[in-house]
């Protein structure tokens, strides 16, 4: 299954404006409910099957894709297969995704409503949480969806922690909110962005918790604070605001744009 990529991006270029009038500064926005480690993640990896009701004829293989995600005849080396594991009580379909070359899952079960998508790999297509593991069996990142929009999502370091999180879906109105928050390998908050039609707020904090600056793309007025919290011109942290604003692009260069 292809994860969906979000139209989302962070307002890396309100740093480069030299005002520095104040804007009326917000709380942080509440957090989502996405699991901060993987260990709490994979407690709802088999949510899906709670209910599956299985006969003889499922619990087969599909449909074969390969590495690009396409649907082929006969399995490809570097490609995936799907397995039907059976139906819910509802009905609905519950399949996984394997990998071709060592047969490790590659999603965990998924609900699909709809049996037209079956051999759709299109991540869109499933109801619920969408888990996906990378070759070696890591938990990589999720999405929740619903009737084919992402309600909320996390991806995950090498380590099982989160470093990414979305909520909300741009994909198919582009004047849809969506949330984003960027995280330092401390587990602190790097940075959350919200976009909302054709305007994107943003505020990044330092590794110790204290905002950095504040900023909006409709306005040239950007909030800064040293990393002892007392209010400062934005010139005088450009050192502070170039690492976290490379480390969010980096993240989202990383994980979103695989």
């Amino acid at each position: 299954m292809k994860p969906l990529l979000l139209a989302v991006s962070v307002a890396i270029a309100l740093s480069a404006c030299s005002s520095t009038r104040l804007l009326s500064w917000k709380p942080a926005a509440e957090p989502t409910n996405v699991p901060t480690e993987v260990q709490t993640l994979a407690r709802s990896a088999d949510a899906a099957t709670t209910k599956l009701k299985k006969n003889k004829s499922e619990n087969n293989i599909i449909a074969y894709f390969n590495a690009d995600g396409e649907l082929v005849n006969t399995p490809q080396e570097g490609g995936f297969y799907r397995k039907l594991l059976g139906r819910n009580s509802s009905g609905f379909a519950i399949v996984q995704d394997f990998y071709q070359d060592n047969d490790a899952k590659q999603t965990n079960p998924i609900i699909i409503p709809n049996d037209k998508d079956l051999k759709n790999f299109d991540s869109a297509i499933g109801e619920g949480r969408v888990i996906w593991y990378s070759p070696t069996g890591k938990i990589t990142e999720f999405l929740d969806y619903h009737h084919g929009l992402v309600q909320r999502g996390g991806y995950y370091n090498d380590e099982g922690k989160l470093v990414l999180e979305t909520e909300g879906d741009n994909s198919k109105d582009v004047n849809a909110t969506v949330k984003m928050r960027g995280y330092y390998e401390n587990g602190q908050l790097l940075f959350e962005n919200t976009q909302k039609k054709d305007t994107s707020e943003s505020i990044f904090y330092y590794d110790n918790g204290q905002k950095m600056w504040h900023g909006v793309s409709s306005s040239e007025a950007i909030h800064a604070w040293t990393k002892d919290g007392k209010p400062t011109n934005l010139s005088d942290i450009t050192d502070a605001v170039s690492a976290a604003e490379h480390r969010a692009l980096e993240l989202m260069q990383k994980y979103l744009n695989q």
